[in-house]
């Protein structure tokens, strides 16, 4: 079973400006991010943390998504496994 359309991309904020621009060594996570705009360094769990509440509400949708496909699936499934029932109605 394949749920569907479950991607999301996150655009973390700087926490002083509210840019959504870092530059950052993508090999190196030890690194620092660093703002393009206000030009705050700050480490990547840092960044993460101050951005937690839009990360949280974003894992959470994509639970409640993927409950909703997942629940159609199983009924759709069970339907076709009792088709042609006449004891066995699925709602």
């Amino acid at each position: 079973m394949k749920l569907n359309n479950l991607d999301r991309e996150i655009r973390l904020l700087c926490p002083t400006c509210g840019c959504t621009d870092f530059s950052y060594d993508k090999h190196n996570e030890n690194e620092l991010v660093v703002c393009a705009k206000c030009e705050r360094k700050m480490s990547r769990r840092d960044l993460f943390d101050e951005n937690s509440e839009v990360i949280n509400e974003t894992k959470n949708e994509i639970a409640s998504e993927a409950k909703k496909q997942f629940e159609a699936e199983m009924k759709k499934m069970l339907k076709n496994a009792f088709k042609g029932s006449k004891n066995i109605k699925i709602k």
